[in-house]
């Protein structure tokens, strides 16, 4: 068994995990492929996640999150039949993609009062988890040896593209309407004592 990097604490989670890929004052389209919705979440440190709908009100969601000095990749799954699930309870499960060996992860529990948001939440920051996610046609959970959930990955390569290309864009955006503190305020660091010849006087 491999072992997902790291599982996030509920009071430090840089992002909500919503029960539906849909829009919002959070989150910005960056566009739709296939079965997949690609956008930009704002409380995740803008950082781009794809995300699809199943039948039932299952949804899937895999990004990134960049905040706090943390970031790294994030799985996550809803579904509203669990109702036992409990909110920041951690659960020990099996997450495999495709034909690849499961990672043993720890699962946060994510539960809201809209009786519609059940998830289960896992997040790491070694690539391979991602490389193997957009190679792959199928995700499935296990808990306690049981297989919980088994959804159809088909067109996520492209959707992972487009969620990369997301990102630079992003990134590139931020980048030019936030420079660096030195530049944008240029006296915000003091110059050391006699580093400088002083202008004559007028």
């Amino acid at each position: 068994m491999k072992l997902a990097t790291a599982a996030l604490l509920l009071a430090c989670m840089p992002f909500a995990a919503s029960a539906e890929d849909a829009p919002s004052k959070d989150t910005i389209l960056w566009g739709t492929f296939g079965e997949w919705g690609v956008r930009v979440d704002t409380t995740a440190g803008n950082a781009c996640y794809l995300g699809r709908v199943y039948d039932a009100d299952v949804v899937l969601r895999f990004g990134r999150y960049s905040k706090q000095g943390n970031s790294g990749l994030y799985f996550s799954v809803n579904n509203p039949k669990w109702k036992s699930l409990k909110h920041g309870q951690e659960y020990l499960i099996d997450l495999q993609f495709g034909d690849n060996d499961p990672w043993s992860a720890s699962a946060m529990g994510v539960v809201e009062d809209d009786d519609v948001t059940r998830s289960l939440l896992v997040s790491g920051a070694d690539e391979k988890f991602l490389e193997e996610f957009e190679t792959s046609d199928t995700a499935k959970v296990y808990y306690d040896d049981k297989e919980i959930i088994n959804l159809s990955l088909k067109g996520v390569t492209e959707a992972v593209r487009e969620m990369n290309a997301c990102q630079k864009k992003t990134d590139e955006v931020l980048k030019k309407l936030n420079p660096k503190t030195e530049e944008a305020e240029p006296f915000a660091k003091k110059s050391p004592v006699g580093a400088v010849d002083r202008p004559r006087e007028l």
